[in-house]
Formats: C-alpha cells, sequence, structure tokens
C-alpha cells in the first residue's frame, strides 16, 4: 500500500476518531489499524502523528476540544445551580455517546502546552460556576476531580455493560447530577456560614 496523495493530519485524527466511535478503545488503537482503515502503509503514519504517543495526544486535543465546545455551549446564559447541572449534563452527554473520544480525551498533559491549554478551556465554566458558589480554589479542584470521576465512572460502566440491574440507567445519571449539585451547592453554603462567621 503507497502513501495515499493529499493525505492530511486532520484526516488521520478523523480515521482514529471513527474507529473510537465504532467502538475502539483508546488503549488498543494500533497504527496497524488506523493505517488499514486509510489504506496505507503504517509507516506513512509518522508523517502525520509522532507514533502511538503522537496518536495519542492528538485524539486528547480533539476529545477536549468538542468537550469544551459542548460544556461551554451548556453554561451560555445560565447560573448557579442550573449552569452547574447544564454543564455536569454536557460531560455525561459526551462520555455516554462518545465513550472512546471521551476516554482518550482523558490523557495526562505534563508540561505539554498545548494540551495544558486545551484542559483549560475545559474546566473554565465549571471553575466559573463553582467560584460562584464562593468556592475556594482548594476546593474547586476537589470538586472538579469529583465530577471527572463521577463522569468517567458511570460512562465506563455504562460502555462495558456493567449497570445491568433493573432500574433505568439514564434515571441513575439523572441522580447522579442531583448528588454532584447537592455536593456542591452543600460546600457553597458551608463556605457561605463560615466566612459569616469570621464576620467577612
Amino acid at each position: 500500500m503507497a502513501a495515499r496523495i493529499g493525505l492530511t493530519r486532520d484526516d488521520v485524527v478523523d480515521a482514529a476518531v471513527a474507529l473510537l466511535d465504532e467502538g475502539a478503545r483508546p488503549e488498543a488503537l494500533t497504527l496497524g489499524a488506523l493505517a488499514r482503515r486509510l489504506g496505507i502503509r503504517p509507516q506513512s503514519l509518522y508523517a502525520h502523528v509522532d507514533g502511538a504517543d503522537g496518536l495519542a495526544r492528538a485524539l486528547a486535543l480533539r476529545g477536549l476540544h468538542e468537550l469544551a465546545e459542548r460544556v461551554t455551549e451548556a453554561a451560555i446564559g445560565r447560573s448557579g445551580v442550573d449552569a452547574l447541572e447544564g454543564i455536569v449534563r454536557a460531560q455525561l452527554a459526551f462520555a455516554v455517546g462518545r465513550p472512546g473520544l471521551y476516554a482518550a480525551s482523558i490523557h495526562p498533559p505534563g508540561d505539554d502546552t498545548e494540551l495544558l491549554v486545551a484542559i483549560e478551556r475545559v474546566n473554565r465554566p465549571l471553575q466559573a460556576v463553582l467560584s460562584s458558589f464562593g468556592l475556594d480554589e482548594r476546593e474547586q479542584i476537589h470538586s472538579t476531580r469529583l465530577i471527572l470521576a463521577s463522569v468517567y465512572g458511570y460512562a465506563l460502566l455504562r460502555r462495558d455493560g456493567q449497570l445491568t440491574l433493573a432500574a433505568d440507567a439514564d434515571h441513575t445519571a439523572d441522580r447522579l447530577v442531583g448528588m454532584i449539585v447537592g455536593q456542591v451547592s452543600a460546600a457553597g453554603e458551608s463556605r457561605r456560614c463560615t466566612t459569616a462567621g469570621m464576620g467577612l
């Protein structure tokens, strides 16, 4: 198989995303499988991505970009509990609807500036809402981690067919959102009471 003339990096990432959408796991997505999808030799991929690590990075950036758009749109025109619920539901919808791409977006950034900026874009709407509840930076970090863990865990269980009991999985998702909103609201109320008690 010869290299395809006119093949771009976006074409390569698009093909990889398509494989994820068809059920491939990010950790199992090989350059060989991607090359077969594109009808090229695996070696030809190196002209577009820096091996398996470069592909993982490109998929993370693609996933983070889409997630940032979804949570930003979900927060527009909303505030407080309404905004928080919208953001969490947007994360859940992405995680459940596109589990492969969502899982690929969970990628340690290290000192990669582009990844760090992409993660910051995803987190910006949530941080603004958490700040509006009166949470300080440390509490915002804890809340962000709890939301990530909850959404990621739920999405993985649903993807893998582990939610097998009779209750509707969508109703479980509703309860998950309610728990998160309740926890953040309680933390904000506790913060306001503490601040008032200090006379600040």
